[in-house]
């Protein structure tokens, strides 16, 4: 997410979009060589020079193939056949012996050791291009998309409706049993988050520097209050837990006056939020690229782990938050009892929301295109669906409930939902 600035038209700018050779072959312009150049050789004696070489040869190798043994004729001067060979001093035997193939030298070895290394190296590559296969798509069969009057960018579950908005504050609202839209309206000039509770669709309106209810069923907005720059919103009992992207600060809002109630400076400018049972507030911070805790009785920063380069979106599951930082291409994961990183997973250009579903993390790369699912435990890349990127943006927020994935695409005016077949 970029510094946001209101433009003139007083809308806010969507923070995740991005902003003589010559040939190979020749011709030969040298001029040929005349006959009058040439030099010719005498051809009958060249001949039989190359007849007594090959003569030579065939006999050298003959005797290297008997291993010296002449045991098989007799000479015709009467010289002792191979039969009398038992009578030879011990220097005719070392003579003999001389005479057995040559052993191989070190240089023998070390052509042969080096043909084994290049043997090695070929299988190893061989073996790492059949594990670098391409990452599958999720089935078309998993995949529903749902046309909406928004251009939807944020999207939350909640209730049995999802709700969804888009940059400049259109909502929708669907029915997740009949994948139909229930409601649409206009709730804001520049929205950043939005969150489906029980009574209430809540939206941050960052063009107008405020907090907007809106009731999903009779479709109007209840009311709003002023909060500085707002962006991520999470609920906490009866109170709502709000980041101040201009103002860098947190803080605990009483929803019914708009008063705030507690505040802490984090030192940086807050996106997401998330409030959990056992290890507090935890927000993310872009420009320092951390994930920062807040004790909820306090109200004061017990926490601070570095996770990335401006992370933007963040979901906590069995004790591991799982952060998403736009700017770095990456997901982190985060130990929160140990308040460290564990692993830390490339996923592609500008990755923007996380969400768990079914062991497995789903993750909108908005620059990419893409919707990344990774194995809880393993951390590995499952799938990699291509679901749009445009000068527009993406697959941005996501959320879970009712059994599926839910996915923003902004830019297209629709949400994808995802369903798994079981087993």
């Amino acid at each position: 997410m970029n510094d946001k600035t209101h433009s003139a038209d007083g809308s806010v700018p969507d923070p995740f979009v991005p902003s003589d050779n010559e040939p190979f072959w020749s011709v030969d312009d040298s001029p040929a060589t005349s006959s009058a150049d040439t030099i010719s050789l005498p051809r009958m004696p060249f001949l039989v020079g190359a007849g007594v070489v090959a003569i030579v040869i065939a006999s050298l190798a003959a005797l290297w193939l008997t291993g010296g043994d002449d045991s098989s004729t007799k000479p015709e001067d009467g010289s002792p056949s191979a039969k009398d060979a038992d009578t030879d001093t011990d220097a005719d035997a070392d003579a003999d012996a001389s005479a057995e193939p040559t052993a191989p030298t070190q240089t023998d070895f070390d052509v042969l050791e080096t043909e084994l290394a290049t043997s090695r190296d070929r299988v190893t590559e061989l073996e790492i291009e059949l594990q670098v296969q391409p990452i599958p798509a999720l089935p078309g069969t998993s995949l529903r998309r749902i046309v909406v009057a928004a251009d939807a960018k944020f999207i939350s579950v909640g209730s049995n409706s999802v709700a969804v908005v888009g940059p400049f504050g259109a909502y929708a609202t669907i029915d997740p049993a009949t994948n139909s839209v229930t409601a649409t309206g206009q709730a804001a000039t520049g929205a950043t988050r939005v969150m489906r509770t029980p009574s209430a669709v809540w939206v941050t309106n960052y063009g107008g520097s405020e907090i907007v209810r809106v009731d999903p069923i009779a479709n109007v907005v209840l009311s709003t209050f002023s909060f500085p720059g707002p962006d991520g919103i999470a609920k906490d009992g009866p109170s709502l837990i709000v980041a101040s992207h201009d103002g860098l600060f947190v803080a605990r809002v009483d929803p019914g006056r708009g008063e705030i109630l507690d505040q802490v400076d984090v030192q940086g400018k807050p996106t997401a939020v998330v409030v959990t049972t056992n290890f507090g507030i935890w927000v993310a911070i872009f420009d320092t690229g951390e994930l920062v805790q807040i004790d909820p009785d306090s109200f004061e920063i017990t926490e601070r782990v570095i996770v990335g380069a401006g992370p933007v979106g963040l979901t906590v599951h069995d004790g591991l938050a799982w952060v998403a930082n736009h700017e770095e291409g990456t997901v982190a994961v985060v130990d929160l009892e140990m308040a460290e990183v564990v692993e830390t997973i490339a996923v592609g250009d500008g990755p923007t929301e996380v969400a768990i579903q079914g062991g497995h993390a789903w993750v909108t790369v908005t620059d990419a295109g893409n919707l990344i699912q990774i194995d809880a435990e393993t951390y590995k890349i499952i799938t990699q669906t291509p679901l749009g990127a445009s000068s527009r943006g993406g697959p941005t927020g996501i959320a879970v409930g009712n059994g599926s994935v839910w996915v923003a695409v902004q830019g297209e005016r629709s949400v994808v939902r995802v369903t798994l077949a079981e087993g």
